[in-house]
């Protein structure tokens, strides 16, 4: 049976364009090999895997992330809410800026 490095790994996904380090990889075969029994480095490499690790740091950081309390949960989509609500702040001054650059009028 074949043992696939994490440098192999790296450069597989790095093969079809992702840009990650082969510490980023490290951390997602640990936290792959915590949820289940197998380990990755006993397997062939694939595409599923590519597309695991791809969604793994999609969801990494958010409040939609695998494995995190309720707590953490709220508090990243607290700070959603907040940066969602500057960017509507912002996006109604540019707003107004353009219908006063068009002579635009408020109704």
């Amino acid at each position: 049976m074949n043992i696939v490095s994490v440098e192999e790994v790296t450069l597989y996904f790095r093969s079809y364009g992702l840009k990650c380090d082969e510490e980023l990889v490290k951390t997602w075969l640990d936290e792959e090999k915590n949820k289940s029994n197998t380990t990755i480095f006993n397997k062939q490499i694939n595409e599923d895997y590519l597309y695991t690790f791809n969604d793994w740091c999609r969801w990494k950081g958010t409040a939609y992330e695998d494995g995190i309390d309720d707590q953490t949960k709220i508090a990243r989509l607290f700070e959603e809410v907040i940066e969602l609500k500057k960017e509507i702040d912002k996006l109604e001054k540019e707003k107004a800026a353009l219908e006063d650059s068009l002579g635009v009028l408020p109704f």
